[in-house]
């Protein structure tokens, strides 16, 4: 037990940005709004709401006057067998994600408005990783939001280009996790606040009445630092968790007057964040987007689309991985929306996670990490 705790602690003391809970939408559980998440977050190309911003921050100069609002509730149930088959531990956490957006139309060719993304969320277990009295209930959360105050202009009838201003806040804890070479864990600091600024841009090109391009760049946000974490869990990355640069472009196809798809392409560059390549080994994904809304009447609009990448890192890291359980890289969404008279609209959205697990190799033998999620969106827009 002392070697298992000595070698427990050293994985898990390199992943101590705890509970993240990561999935198929870039490995990061991340709103787009209630529309484009019916669609598989496919909205580079293809804006449809207030939330614009948070994929193509052009996109919200074809979105109108409007205000949007979205609630997410998250489910996430995780199986882990960490480091021994005989050290198996269950854990379920259920969690609200707020989204906001609203948009104001100047002229024909100005629009100013503000979205928000979020992303992250929280997850923990029934019970310490090791039998040990000395650790705490295994726990902990990275929460974060970007609100982006978005100008973005009609150069022409075809062309659009935007750029936000990217105001982001964290909120990071965790517990249990053990000390090196001891009996011991480090200890609680409880939720601690860290923030950070930067920018974003996107383009948005109609080259004819049934084809859209688009495009989107956020460089990395440098965050600050963790206060006290910065001490044990994150001394070796200085403190921080900044937020990856990405990069993204999509296409947007309308075969008919009742039919669009769309298929993104976005690029996470965990790669340069150190603390995540270095503490957990996560590697750059790509994530792949497809889906399609079609109209059944002028009330009635139905949505579905299929999200892919491959998991952030390889299973010689699970050990280290051991409290981010988001693993599932592939999913399957459905949506709708019904819109009234008055300019208001309805949106409903689910999302399913197809079940995964990673199998630890190499210096992760004898750990497995089981994981089961998805989401359900509920929104509410209105035009004026």
């Amino acid at each position: 037990m002392k070697k298992l705790m000595t070698m427990a602690g050293t994985a898990l003391l390199s992943a101590s940005a705890a509970d993240l809970c990561f999935g198929a939408n870039g490995s990061q559980l991340t709103a787009y709004g209630a529309k484009a998440a019916g669609m598989g977050g496919a909205s580079v190309a293809f804006p449809q709401d207030a939330i614009a911003a948070a994929s193509n921050p052009a996109g919200m100069a074809e979105v109108g006057s409007r205000l949007d609002g979205d609630l997410q509730f998250l489910y996430v149930k995780s199986r882990t067998q960490f480091m021994s088959e005989d050290n198996e531990h269950h854990g379920q956490r259920y969690a609200p994600v707020v989204e906001f957006g609203i948009n104001y139309q100047v002229d024909e060719k100005l629009s100013l408005g503000f979205s928000t993304a979020a992303s992250g969320v929280l997850f923990r277990y029934n019970d310490a990783l090791l039998p040990n009295p000395n650790l705490d209930r295994a726990k902990g959360a990275l929460l974060q939001v970007v609100g982006l105050p978005t100008l973005a202009y009609k150069v022409s009838d075809r062309l659009s280009l935007g750029i936000s201003l990217a105001l982001a806040a964290q909120r990071f804890e965790a517990q249990g996790i053990p000390i090196p070479g001891t009996d011991e864990g480090f200890p609680a600091h409880g939720a601690k606040y860290s923030f950070g600024t930067g920018w974003r841009a996107g383009a948005l090109w109609k080259a004819n009445d049934w084809v859209s391009f688009g495009a989107m760049y956020a460089p990395k946000i440098k965050m600050s630092k963790l206060d006290e974490y910065k001490q044990d869990l994150l001394s070796t990355v200085a403190g921080s968790i900044d937020m990856p640069e990405q990069y993204a472009f999509g296409v947007a196809v309308r075969p008919t007057d009742r039919l669009t798809l769309a298929l993104d392409w976005q690029h996470i560059s965990w790669q340069n964040v150190d603390a995540y390549h270095e503490l957990f080994g996560w590697r750059s994904q790509d994530v792949f987007r497809l889906g399609g809304a079609y109209a059944l009447t002028p009330q009635w609009t139905v949505r579905t689309g299929y999200s892919t990448t491959r998991r952030q890192y390889g299973s010689d890291f699970a050990t280290q991985n051991a409290l981010l359980v988001g693993i599932n890289p592939n999913a399957v969404t459905l949506g709708a929306t019904r819109s009234f008279r008055n300019g208001s609209e309805l949106t409903f959205g689910y999302e399913y996670d197809l079940d995964a697990d990673v199998k630890g190799t190499g210096p992760s033998t004898g750990t497995k990490i089981s994981t089961n999620m998805g989401f359900v969106t509920v929104g509410y827009g209105w035009k004026f």
